[in-house]
């Protein structure tokens, strides 16, 4: 059963690129496979001959710690606390260059007598031997290529923000490349210390021929200092100072001590003057008059008055005893009034005394005041000529100190720098691994012969003989676009009918179990031909069972035709399917279906007339991608050799769904 529908709209899209496709390539790469293949062969025998020939190289390896900051001599610590932050990493760098520098790589050649070793100097040839010292280089020369090539062999690599070097030498002999990294670090240490101990007996002997002339201005200084004092007069007592000052400076501490007595005497007078007899029977007497005697007296005068008080209770005041107290006790107050004048006596002598003190000390203070002010410009003069000699002196002990540092520090090694790890022979050489080499060379090879092959389709055909239009057949064309499934389009209706089973069936293969699927027929044929092969193809597959839609634009008309075949009753059981085969035909006078995303092409193409160029042109304008197109149908009589290439294709695995 045919039935027609009509939808509208169409949608534009964009038409394909014209680059070089996937399928192109691979009808380039089966055309010229020969030329591929005989490339890839010939780098093969060249990485062959060059793994036969290499000479294996064996790199040795040995690490160094090289460390800027010497060791503390003095002091707790031996290593530096603030080293971490000390450390000067462009220093640390430029030891690499310092590790291959001539001085170092002299000195490993004459070490290990590398200028016999062939692998630096090589040996002399034809003509050198035949002309013998006219072309044999001189001892400089071949010092120098020695030393070039050393260079060459030696890798400095540092460890990344640490201070550990490797050294790594090539050479043929694995011993060899480890004695030459060995001796190596040993050399560069010995010239490290020996660089370090030049520029400290350098350093001494500068600070020796200094501190010489120190000392001798040093000398001129305190000879001059001696004679200045000499003719002034500036008589000095060590620390002390001169000894005016000095005599001035006790004047001044024995004035301040005579202006503290007097003070004291002057308050001890006024507070004695005005004092009379009774003042000393009160209970409290100034500090003036606590003496002994006065003391004794106070209390004599105290019991003889306390037993005239009792006596005169109870004796009648004639009575003998109490007049003999009553004597008494005016006798001890004549002793008082004694004592009290003999006091005021000595305080005044006291206050007398300590006055003339004061004035005495102050007039040999005065007289020493204009000595100390007439002999002060000397003593400036004096104080600029002791700075001076200070000076030299502060110089000159520091210069023989550090001298005598320097002398002991040529004798101690302070280098902190170390081997840590000795380089050992290596049991492997170090060459590329030859299954790499191998397949590198054939990719290479491959590639290479493939761009040769591509420029050589790019150069113009040769004239000759035009090929007959059968040049080309379909077997032919399904190889070069490396297709399962070619069919030819015979030209009788009955013969037509069957023409496509083949097609049919590799297409139920393919997508039988994931339907819907949409099968773009296109190509150079008309429209005619394409939409019977497309009636022809749908009723192949209904006659197996699948249930087909043909989508096709109407020339001039902004609409698509679709038309349904359903499945045969025989092939489905009477249940049709649900799900369709999309048979989608591309006009060639319009564009509207190529916004259509197919999961196959069936390429239609005439081979009448074409080339291999040709067909492959038509097969990357419908398909850019190279992966879609399935099978190829051409008009023309059957063959027998396209039924028995299409049974045996059918028989490969169906493709993946895309």
């Amino acid at each position: 059963m045919v039935t027609a529908l009509e939808v509208g709209g169409r949608r534009d899209a964009p038409s394909p690129a014209s680059a070089f496709s996937l399928s192109e390539l691979l009808g380039l790469l089966k055309r010229r496979r020969r030329m591929v293949i005989a490339s890839a062969c010939v780098t093969l025998l060249f990485a062959l001959a060059y793994l036969a020939v290499q000479t294996p190289i064996y790199r040795a390896t040995a690490e160094l710690l090289v460390d800027p900051q010497a060791l503390q001599i003095v002091g707790k610590d031996i290593v530096r606390s603030d080293s971490s932050a000390s450390i000067d990493f462009a220093n640390v760098d430029s030891q690499a260059l310092v590790m291959t520098s001539s001085g170092v790589l002299r000195q490993v050649i004459s070490d290990l007598d590398l200028e016999q070793d062939s692998a630096f100097a090589p040996k002399a040839g034809f003509l050198a031997r035949q002309f013998g010292k006219l072309l044999m280089p001189t001892p400089q020369q071949l010092l120098a290529q020695t030393m070039d090539t050393l260079r060459r062999s030696i890798v400095i690599q540092r460890v990344e923000n640490s201070l550990v070097f490797r050294i790594i030498v090539s050479h043929p002999d694995a011993e060899k490349s480890a004695d030459i990294a060995n001796a190596l670090a040993r050399a560069y240490f010995r010239q490290g210390n020996d660089g370090r101990r030049g520029a400290v007996e350098r350093a001494n002997e500068s600070l020796i021929g200094q501190i010489a002339g120190l000392r001798t201005q040093l000398n001129d200084a305190e000879a001059s200092i001696q004679s200045f004092r000499i003719k002034n007069n500036l008589v000095s007592t060590g620390e002390s100072g001169l000894v005016v000052t000095q005599q001035l400076r006790d004047l001044y501490t024995q004035i301040s001590q005579a202006s503290a007595e007097l003070a004291r005497q002057t308050a001890r007078r006024d507070g004695v003057a005005n004092l009379r007899e009774n003042a000393l029977l009160s209970d409290s007497i100034p500090e003036a008059l606590s003496s002994s005697s006065i003391a004794s007296l106070r209390t004599q005068y105290a019991q003889t008055a306390r037993e005239a008080a009792s006596m005169a209770q109870t004796l009648m005041p004639q009575h003998p005893r109490l007049i003999e107290i009553r004597a008494e006790l005016a006798e001890t107050r004549k002793l008082l009034a004694a004592e009290l004048g003999r006091v005021r006596s000595s305080v005044q002598q006291a206050y007398r005394q300590a006055e003339a003190n004061l004035a005495n000390l102050q007039k040999r203070a005065a007289e020493l005041t204009r000595s100390q002010e007439s002999s002060g410009v000397a003593e400036i003069r004096l104080r600029q000529l002791e700075s001076e000699a200070e000076a030299i002196r502060a110089v000159y002990n520091a210069s023989l100190t550090r001298a005598r540092e320097l002398d002991q520090q040529k004798k101690i090694e302070t280098s902190n720098s170390r081997l840590l790890s000795e380089a050992v022979a290596p049991a492997t050489a170090s060459k590329p691994p030859a299954a790499i080499v191998l397949a590198a060379a054939l990719l290479f090879g491959a590639c290479a012969g493939l761009g040769i092959a591509y420029l050589l389709e790019l150069l113009p055909a040769k004239t000759g003989r035009p090929l007959s239009p059968s040049a080309l057949t379909l077997e032919q064309a399904g190889e070069i676009l490396s297709l399962a499934n070619v069919a030819r389009y015979p030209k009788g209706a009955a013969e037509r009918a069957t023409a496509l089973d083949a097609t049919a069936r590799l297409l139920q293969n393919e997508f039988g179990r994931h339907l819907p699927a949409s099968i773009l027929i296109g190509g150079p044929l008309d429209d005619t031909t394409q939409a019977d092969i497309a009636q022809n193809l749908a009723r192949a597959l209904a006659a197996i069972g699948e249930s087909v839609l043909i989508c096709r634009e109407n020339a001039g008309r902004n609409d698509i035709s679709i038309r349904r075949i359903d499945a045969g009753a025989a092939a489905s059981g009477g249940s049709a399917r649900r799900r369709n085969f999309v048979l989608v035909l591309r006009s060639a006078a319009g564009d509207g279906i190529r916004a259509v995303s197919p999961d196959a092409i069936v390429l239609a193409a005439d081979l009448k007339g074409m080339k291999a160029p040709d067909i492959i042109k038509a097969a990357s304008e419908i398909d850019p991608t190279g992966k879609l197109i399935m099978a190829l149908v051409s008009p023309g009589e059957s063959a027998p050799a396209a039924s028995g290439l299409v049974d045996r294709l059918l028989r490969r695995p169906a493709r993946a769904t895309a």
